[in-house]
């Protein structure tokens, strides 16, 4: 019975000495990939690394995620909140603008007007002194 355990224990050995995974939930080595007895079973390299300390849950990660787009809606609504405050007072801007030259091009046809018939005005006194000396 030795001779047969002895050579599982072996394996067992060799599994963990070639990098198998713990697995937590069930508290046993699984170094191999179920059906694929040449390939090992591989940890996320990124989380595997980092300290148990740093290490977050799912739950964890899940709300901070929640947070920060909860975060980034917020920014969004008040960039959007500013630029259309921004578009009404560029619009009110603008339609002053507008006015202000409407009434500007109104003075100048004004002159213009009242230039060309005091002209008029000139040129009917004139017409009527040549009337008078004919």
């Amino acid at each position: 019975m030795s001779a047969e355990t002895a050579p599982a224990a072996i394996a067992y050995d060799i599994k963990t000495a070639i990098g198998g995974v713990v697995d937590r939930i069930n508290n046993r080595v699984s170094a191999l990939i179920p059906g694929k007895s040449w390939k090992l079973a591989k940890a996320p390299t990124k989380r595997a690394q980092m300290p148990r300390t740093l290490r977050k849950s799912w739950d964890q990660r899940l709300d901070e995620r929640k947070k920060l787009e909860m975060v980034k809606t917020l920014q969004k609504e008040m960039k959007d909140e500013k630029k259309a405050d921004k578009d009404v007072r560029f619009r009110k801007r603008q339609i002053t603008l507008e006015r202000q030259k409407i009434k500007e091009e109104k003075e100048r046809l004004e002159q213009l007007a009242a230039k060309m018939s005091a002209n008029k005005l000139k040129r009917l006194k004139k017409r009527q002194g040549n009337k008078k000396g004919k």
